[in-house]
């Protein structure tokens, strides 16, 4: 027994896996025995506590006073027994040992409370260094003092906040511990301070040095908890003579106040008392006015790049102010930030939804919208159920607030949108109608969350539509229809996919009556949008985790069915799942799906089952390769970069990039293995596989077994598309007139095996189309080409399993293919051709643009005219635009350009197109030449003009502001993540080091670089039109204001057309590695062209090329980039 001890009965117990409570026990009897002489003696002094653990539970154990009898060998006083036990807690503490140790150590300290132990052990956890034992130690007695409810030990703990607990955590050498420990002793320290009914004094000046650091490395890890602990300890804790934590004072008032996120009149919040041209007042105040418009360009890049769903993002958002404005001291608390959050989001919506009606006219931008949608419907409900105080005046105080212009911008756009006459585009009947906007599917949203009662949509939206609050779900119950047409709730989500999935015939999932289906699965994906927050991300979840193992068990059947249910994004589905989880993801997954899957067409096709398989495989492949074109086309998301992100995952010889990459391109010669084209075998083996195949489909009228079983699926991708091109070469220039075995070759390429080829096919038709349209052929010919796409366009009967995929495939290019194919049309000459809506064509031609139609409305498309899939009218207010971005002749380049560097220069709105606009733009123009566009006219402006609307229009304060915000433009367009930031960060801070690894500029390259944009010539400033500032706050220059800055030109943008940089410092290699990836990741972005100019003048100031001026006029752009990346949150 001597040899024994608490350190050894720990390590048995965690080896043996007993729990915290069994350990308890054992852990008893071992003191008891341990140190029973000394139990004697207190049993003679207390002999009322049966045992020491008793006593424990009664009240603390002290020492008997006078007592001085040596009772035992191991211990003669009870603080050195006590001193033993607390040692080998450390000692367990330290080891690299099971988590259970922590919990044995929390069940002894605190179940079994003992305030001498904790005056014991308390002091000693400074001597431990395991961080991973020490943050669950911590975080099992955070959950304990939590769940706490026996009043013994409460009243216990109280007593010893102020003497035993509090200043021992306090003491703790806070700069030594990690993020983890800090946050978790954060936590802890709320935990217990909630159990004190009164403020606590505190008089150790180490106790007060320990939370000024525990706060201030708080306020560098985690905002929001730093500013719950802080209001925390300024409530519960009073250290003696120092000042409050949290001053309190008028401005952080106002910072936090509605105004500065609705556009209504800002008074000075600065005190009357301070000198009225003081020059921090007046630059607060300018901070103040711009912070609105910083939020806004965030809030529109967080949900541009899905990052809506992160854990982080509300105390991200938080920090906005105090990263941009370093002397921006606002302490808010969770209720007053969700609030602020709301009131913003609403503000940036109407502003969003004002530019694009009256700004962006030449756009036909739908996607982002819907992530605005999703995001105040379904994120903004649930940010409030997960933070907030479940205070009801959370929502109503920003309901209350909103700007009567956001209500009214608001209003109508969605009346405008929903009413029938607008939408028929009646130019003589303009009158509106009420009808439901975003505000009220915001409300539903939180009365399902049971954060808001029914009533209060009507209470607040009276000057709308109402509403029959009774038929309003109060709950998130998420409830589908079975086969006897009785409503169920669904309660495991997991399984009701699961089953779901199994019992989904795939191939009536686009039939006009499958709404009415009784598939779950198909029913909830069907009416997403009306699905609860909560449940939609159960859902969400469940998806991923199933798709994610169907891929590792193979289940190709799973696979297809989930592809094909994402792919059709069936009221938004896909769209509301990629913003509540990783896109890039979902992508890796399929990426690494498609690019391992093997041939499996080699085995015998007889067998039934076996037929069955192979089609399940080639399928799930096909499918899989739809989603990623959809995923890469749709949201913009790169399979390169992708790939370049992940860590398993290759560029070089990847089948899925290479595929994407080229595909509207079809060959002039076929190659089953393209790595080999100098390899006279397989050139061989190409011709002779491309012979059977022609021969069989349009001379033997049938394909064999054996044919179909010795090619893979990836060759068949692109034998096919490479077949329908000679064919319809050869039909064109008349080679063959007799089309009828043609047709029914073409009729296999709808085999289920065979699907994968359409896809190609279907892209190259397009630029085969334009090409037939310019050219003068036949109409005999130009029938015979309708008809052959008729085979594949409009099969007259289809497989079964090749349904949803013909459908889905047609989706994939079916606006470029609108708008060649009604190219064709011959326009009748009535009425002189001015007003005539009598559009005919080819009867062959007209089933072709028909079906196009047809699936193109199965369900939403994004960044579409609707008119070109809901109508064939040709009285159209404006002409119809089949690409996202049109340059028109009242749209002109010079003039988009011309209103956004004026939005940049007046610092009237936050932008004066929205951001996809934008992004469209810098696309268009070259980041290259927007970049030095809007720098070199924005230094001309304010040295020639100021600052509009600026009392000191010279000044340089007001000029740092204008810079200030479009480098945060340029940072937040560039960057998307913390690790991106970080990565860039280190790519611009090593310029010496990467010029060191192999970088050659040459001195003619220099030259080309040098040329810069010039400076646009303008003439005076015209008097400017009195605007309605306010407006102008939320929704930038009018028309007229526009004008009123638009000056004369001598020359236009600089739109060189030139895409890429004209010098690579980063060269990719083959297999790039990871660590320079950021270069390529970022290969379009300001950051790169900043600094390979920045290394370029760098190198030119070294030759003597550039004088030193010139070379500290450029240089102050990278630095400032570099400075707002460094400050910004992401």
């Amino acid at each position: 027994m001597e040899k024994e001890s608490v350190y050894i009965l720990a390590l048995k117990c965690a080896d043996r896996q007993l729990s915290s409570m069994e350990f308890l026990n054992l852990y008893k009897e071992f003191f008891n025995e341990k140190f029973s002489s000394l139990i004697q003696e207190e049993e003679d002094t207390a002999p009322a506590a049966a045992t020491i653990n008793d006593a424990n539970k009664e009240t603390s154990l002290k020492d008997t006073p006078g007592s001085n009898t040596a009772v035992s060998a191991d211990a003669t006083h009870l603080d050195e027994a006590l001193d033993i036990v607390c040692s080998d807690f450390i000692k367990i503490l330290n080891l690299e040992k099971p988590l259970i140790l922590a919990d044995y150590i929390v069940e002894v300290l605190f179940v079994n409370y003992n305030s001498d132990m904790m005056k014991c052990f308390l002091p000693k956890l400074n001597s431990v260094t395991n961080s991973l034992l020490l943050v669950h130690f911590f975080s099992k007695s955070c959950s304990f003092f939590a769940k706490l409810s026996d009043t013994l030990i409460v009243d216990q703990v109280r007593k010893d906040l102020g003497s035993v607990l509090i200043p021992n955590i306090l003491s703790l050498d806070m700069n030594a511990l990690n993020k983890e420990v800090i946050i978790i002793i954060s936590k802890l320290l709320q935990a217990i301070l909630k159990l004190s009914p009164a403020p606590i004094l505190i008089t150790s000046v180490s106790c007060k040095n320990g939370s000024v650091t525990l706060l201030n490395q708080l306020s560098q890890i985690n905002k929001l908890l730093f500013k719950k602990i802080s209001q925390t300890f300024e409530a519960k804790l009073h250290f003696k003579d120092t000042k409050p934590f949290l001053n309190k004072d008028s401005t952080n008032e106002f910072v936090g106040s509605p105004s500065l996120t609705s556009p209504q009149y800002i008074p000075s919040p600065f005190s009357s008392t301070k000198p009225p041209g003081s020059v921090n007042s007046a630059a607060k105040y300018k901070d103040m006015k711009l912070l609105r418009y910083y939020k806004n360009i965030w809030l529109n890049n967080k949900i541009i790049s899905w990052e809506i769903a992160n854990p982080d993002f509300l105390s991200k958002y938080s920090a906005i102010s105090s990263s941009i404005f370093q002397d921006f001291n606002s302490v808010q608390n969770v209720d007053q930030l969700l609030t602020d959050l709301i009131e913003t989001s609403f503000t940036c919506f109407a502003q969003f939804v004002s530019n694009k009606q009256y700004h962006q006219a030449n756009s036909n931008l739908t996607l982002l919208e819907r992530k605005w949608v999703i995001f105040i419907t379904k994120h903004l409900p649930l940010l409030i159920l997960e933070n907030s105080s479940r205070n009801p005046r959370v929502v109503t105080n920003a309901l209350d607030n909103i700007d009567e212009k956001v209500i009214k911008a608001i209003r109508i756009y969605f009346t405008e949108k929903d009413d029938i006459k607008s939408t028929n585009e009646d130019l003589f009947d303009d009158y509106p109608s009420t009808s439901l906007d975003i505000r009220h599917d915001f409300i539903k949203g939180l009365v399902m969350l049971n954060l808001q009662p029914a009533s209060v949509i009507n209470n607040y939206l009276r000057e709308d539509q109402m509403i029959d609050t009774s038929i309003l779900p109060t709950n998130d119950d998420l409830i589908v229809r079975n086969l006897q047409g009785i409503q169920e709730v669904v309660h495991n989500t997991n399984s009701f996919i699961i089953s779901s999935l199994d019992t989904l015939e795939l191939e009536s999932i686009t039939e006009s009556n499958m709404h009415d289906s009784s598939n779950g699965l198909f029913q909830v994906l069907h009416n997403f949008e009306y699905v609860a927050p909560t449940k939609q991300r159960e859902i969400v979840k469940a998806i991923l985790t199933i798709f994610n193992d169907s891929i590792k068990e193979l289940n190709h059947n799973r696979i297809t069915k989930i592809c094909a249910l994402l792919f059709f994004n069936f009221s938004h589905s896909l769209t509301t799942i990629l913003s509540f989880s990783s896109p890039t993801a979902l992508m890796e997954a399929l990426m690494r799906f498609v690019d391992s899957s093997k041939n499996d067409r080699n085995g015998s096709v007889n067998d039934e089952s076996s037929e069955y398989e192979t089609v399940n495989i080639s399928l799930s492949f096909s499918w899989a390769i739809l989603l990623l074109i959809n995923l890469a086309q749709t949201y913009g998301i790169s399979v390169v970069d992708v790939a370049l992100i992940s860590p398993d995952l290759i560029t070089k010889d990847s089948f899925i990039i290479n595929f994407i990459s080229n595909l509207p391109n079809v060959s002039d010669k076929y190659y089953l293995e393209e790595s080999k084209i100098n390899d006279t075998d397989m050139l061989t083996k190409s011709h002779n596989t491309v012979q059977s195949w022609l021969c069989d489909l349009f001379v033997n009228g049938s394909i064999t077994d054996q044919l179909i079983q010795n090619i893979e699926a990836r060759q068949l991708a692109n034998l096919i598309p490479f077949i329908v091109k000679q064919v319809l070469l050869s039909v064109e220039i008349g080679a063959l007139t007799d089309i009828s075995s043609l047709i029914g070759g073409f009729e296999y390429f709808l085999q289920p095996l065979l699907l994968i080829g359409l896809i190609k096919t279907f892209y190259w038709l397009e630029q085969f189309l334009s090409c037939v349209k310019n050219d003068t052929i036949s109409e005999d010919i130009l029938q015979d080409i309708f008809s052959l796409l008729n085979t594949l366009f409009n099969p007259i009967t289809l497989n079964e399993d090749s349904k949803a995929f013909h459908t889905a495939v047609l989706r994939l290019n079916a606006i470029p293919l609108l708008k060649v194919l009604r190219r064709f049309r011959s326009q009748s000459q009535s009425n002189y051709g001015i007003y005539s809506s009598d559009a005919q064509g080819d009867p062959t031609l007209e089933p072709l643009i028909a079906k196009l139609v047809s699936v193109l409305n199965i369900s939403p498309v994004y960044d579409v005219d609707p008119r070109i899939i809901n109508s064939e009218n040709d009285y159209s207010r404006k002409q119809l635009g089949y690409g996202k971005f049109l340059i028109l002749n009242e749209n002109p380049i010079n003039k988009i350009m011309t209103n956004q560097i004026n939005s940049f220069w007046s610092l009237h709105s936050s932008t004066y197109y929205n951001l996809d606009y934008l992004s469209e733009l810098v696309e268009l123009v070259t980041p290259k030449s927007f970049l030095f566009d809007v720098l070199k006219t924005l230094e001309y402006k304010l040295t020639t003009y100021g600052v509009p609307g600026s009392k000191n229009k010279r000044g340089s304060l007001e000029s740092e502001h204008v810079f200030d915000y479009f480098f945060y433009f340029l940072v937040l367009y560039d960057v998307k993540t913390a690790e991106e930031a970080t990565q860039l960060i280190d790519y611009m801070e090593n310029d010496e080091k990467k010029r060191n690894e192999g970088v050659n500029i040459k001195s003619e390259d220099l030259k080309e670089r040098k040329e810069v944009v010039e400076v646009k010539q303008e003439a005076q400033l015209k008097n400017e039109v009195a605007q309605d500032d306010d407006f102008d706050m939320l929704f930038g220059e009018n028309d007229t204001s526009t004008q009123a800055y638009e000056e004369d030109e001598e020359n236009g943008i600089n739109d060189n057309n030139d895409k890429t940089n004209d010098i690579s410092l980063v060269k990719a290699e083959e297999g790039p590695t990871k660590t320079h990836n950021i270069a390529i990741l970022k290969r379009d972005s300001f950051a790169v062209l900043l600094h390979e100019m920045k290394l370029l003048k760098d190198l030119a100031l070294e030759r003597g090329e550039i004088t030193k001026r010139e070379h500290e006029k450029f240089i102050i752009y990278p630095h400032k980039y570099l400075r707002m990346l460094k400050t910004c949150v992401f």
